[in-house]
């Protein structure tokens, strides 16, 4: 698609300004009075952290890619990425001083519950006293400070890091420069005074104190300065050995990966044009990067603060809950009753403890030859890598085929492959051009002289905090075919090769996409033959332009599309002509929205799937991922279940415009999706029915009773 043919149409949008967008949503979940105080200062660290990595990921990547190859061109609005990072920070210019209002009003919020962050000119006598103090004793002698001169040389400023940076005057009235690193301080003070909490930036203590660290200068200017470097390395450039350990490769590259360019500089204030040359000099800046942010640079403090003060304003969090055990698995062999029947668990609102059993079951289990599994990003400690080294300590052929390339998670992923080949499991590092994403586990026995397959697919990592965070679906099966299938999938992987397709899982790169836009085809054809065609797609995003095109031709057709969809979503709803009978709809809330549900169809003619990836293109065509279909009546319901409640106009969203903005559907009768399905969830008596009409006929008498 040629650039004048995207703008004509108007049905695209750059998948960088959808990404802000959607963190722009995150940002506002802080600003919703409902969501508990300290909570709101969680999202803002959620939205500061989510900043960091898309400045180090994607402003990264395509950094590289002006300088590489600077005519490509984006498939969806015909952009450079020159054009792309124009577009980028002219959006975060617009929407700054909205950025600023926001984080400032939450932070002043917390003086309803007796929290102040104080600024350091404008201190009280006894709150300039006790800094001072704490200053003297507990701040300066850690700190390391620096005059920049030939025998000092300007040092490597570190990723994510904050440094006070002072413009200095000598006895001579030369100009100089002073550095203060920061590293390994707390990244706030706070003490009470008549039980009242107050709160000092360090940063900003020390900036106030700078006269005393460089006694023998004036100081002109100071201000607080945070680097964010580029994160996206090329691996395949990496590996030109191709005899050398792919282990040690991934740990060379985590090294030089610390110290790659600089794509963005943050400043804590507006300073003089000889300051900000200085800066731009000694970091070597290609290009303007530099941003001032009239706002704690580093929002991470947000999660500090959450956790000092949650044990005393315990109203002021979340209040806690418990995900509760999936009945068909209490006190009973999880193999036995799979043997008979599928399993379907919903996280954070089931446990992850069923999945934990059914490992430990099958360790101890004599009929029990293997496990296989796949993984991607494990928890610190992880409960499922101690089940897995328990069963290769018990024997069992344990087979992980780990990813060493999961972003930010490498180095986790290299110490757990040590750790479990010590315990005796056999390790493979997945394929060489493709990442492995899918989250499949594989448990085969020989039973009787008959060889027995429990398979679980998810839509989420085999991460026990994740599962506690994140939405997520798990399905495991006894079903022969499926087992037979997943084998082919470690098989494969084993061998450093693809799977072309299979009768019951569609594996990416190969079918994943193929397999889709043939689903999307039925219901084109479904819809033409008898109307009522119907498709609904949860996802984290989306920007894979041949699945847009089939979406859009059965909108034309007249299908209706209900897109779920959290995050990035290129392609616009509600553009005449074209996305008409598109519906838009992200939720944001106190768990990440993560599971990937794919329904087409209604009613009993329905089909559904669940899996590990997105509509991406990374998913699409350079990962290999895993989707298997839901087939046992029950359980196909309550994942049409979520469905329900999540597209609800009941239920608590925002809906995209034809504009790419996106509007809050909220008030004050509504509810959030995610409260309603624990309510569900707990309620006993509101286990699913097996016919799907009767169950969305069921659920309209449930919301009266759940939304109260």
């Amino acid at each position: 698609m040629n650039k004048k043919e995207t703008s004509e149409k108007n049905i695209f949008i750059n998948r960088e300004i959808s990404w802000l967008e959607f963190n722009k949503r995150v940002l506002y979940q802080a600003l919703d009075e409902s969501t508990p105080l300290l909570e709101r200062l969680g999202f803002l660290s959620i939205y500061g952290s989510n900043l960091d990595e898309f400045f180090m990921v994607r402003i990264g990547s395509l950094s590289d890619q002006m300088i590489a190859i600077p005519d490509k061109i984006d498939d969806k609005t015909g952009q450079t990425a020159q054009e792309q990072i124009i577009e980028v920070w002219k959006w975060l210019t617009n929407h700054e001083k909205e950025v600023e209002k926001a984080i400032k009003k939450v932070l002043n919020k917390l003086q309803l519950i007796g929290i102040s962050i104080l600024q350091v000119d404008n201190l009280e006598k006894v709150d300039e006293l006790l800094t001072r103090d704490y200053f003297n004793k507990d701040i300066k002698p850690l700190l390391s400070a620096q005059i920049i001169d030939p025998h000092h040389p300007f040092p490597f400023l570190k990723n994510k890091q904050s440094y006070v940076m002072a413009q200095l005057e000598d006895k001579n009235n030369k100009i100089r420069y002073g550095i203060v690193h920061t590293e390994n301080l707390p990244k706030f003070i706070n003490y009470s005074i008549n039980e009242k909490e107050r709160i000092v930036i360090t940063s900003d203590l020390i900036t106030h104190h700078l006269s005393s660290i460089f006694k023998k200068y004036t100081v002109k200017e100071a201000i607080t300065l945070r680097v964010t470097r580029n994160a996206d390395i090329d691996i395949a450039t990496e590996m030109m050995d191709e005899h050398e350990d792919f282990l040690n490769i991934m740990e060379k590259v985590l090294i030089k990966r610390k110290r790659l360019g600089i794509v963005r500089v943050q400043l804590s204030h507006s300073i003089s044009s000889e300051f900000t040359d200085y800066i731009k000099k000694v970091l070597n800046l290609q290009k303007d990067v530099i941003v001032v942010n009239n706002y704690p640079l580093d929002l991470e403090f947000g999660f500090g603060l959450k956790r000092a003060f949650k044990e005393k304003h315990p109203n002021d969090v979340y209040p806690a809950v418990s995900p509760i055990n999936s009945i068909d698995f209490v006190n009973q062999s999880g193999l036995d009753y799979l043997k008979s029947n599928d399993l379907l668990l919903h996280y954070p609102y089931q446990s992850s403890q069923p999945f934990i059993q059914l490992l430990y079951e099958a360790a101890n289990n004599p009929h029990v030859v293997s496990i296989k599994i796949t993984l991607y990003r494990l928890s610190s400690p992880s409960r499922i890598a101690a089940a897995l080294a328990y069963a290769a300590e018990k024997g069992k052929q344990v087979i992980a085929v780990m990813e060493l390339r999961a972003r930010f998670d490498e180095q986790s992923n290299i110490d757990y492959s040590k750790l479990l080949e010590d315990a005796g499991c056999t390790i493979h590092y997945g394929l060489t051009d493709y990442k492995v994403h899918s989250k499949v586990c594989l448990i085969t026995m020989r039973e009787k002289n008959r060889i027995k397959y429990f398979t679980y697919v998810g839509t989420g990592n085999f991460n026990e905090i994740t599962q506690e965070q994140y939405t997520d679906l798990a399905y495991v099966t006894s079903d022969t075919m499926v087992g037979e299938d997943a084998n082919i999938l470690f098989d494969a992987l084993s061998v450093n090769e693809l799977v072309e397709g299979n009768d019951t899982l569609w594996i990416a790169p190969l079918s994943f996409r193929s397999e889709v836009i043939k689903e999307i085809d039925k219901e084109i054809e479904y819809h033409q033959a008898n109307g009522n065609g119907n498709i609904e797609i949860k996802l984290n995003s989306m920007n894979d332009v041949m699945i847009m095109k089939k979406l859009i031709e059965a909108s034309q057709q007249g299908v209706k599309v209900f897109l779920l969809i959290r995050g990035i979503c290129c392609l616009l709803p509600n553009v005449k002509g074209y996305t008409d009978n598109i519906t838009v709809k992200s939720i944001v809330g106190r768990h990440l929205e993560h599971s990937r549900i794919l329904k087409f169809g209604d009613g009993g003619r329905a089909r559904i799937f669940i899996g590990s990836g997105d509509f991406l293109n990374r998913n699409t065509q350079r990962r290999v991922e895993a989707f298997i279909q839901i087939k046992q009546p029950d359980l196909k319901v309550r994942v049409n279940q979520i469905l329900l409640v999540e597209k609800d106009k009941e239920s608590i969203g925002w809906i995209m415009q034809n504009d790419g903005s996106y509007v809050n559907q909220n008030n004050e009768k509504m509810k959030h999706s995610q409260d309603i399905l624990r309510k569900y969830f707990s309620i006993e008596e509101s286990r699913p029915v097996e016919d799907l009409i009767e169950r969305e006929n069921l659920w309209q008498r449930l919301k009266k009773r759940l939304l109260g």
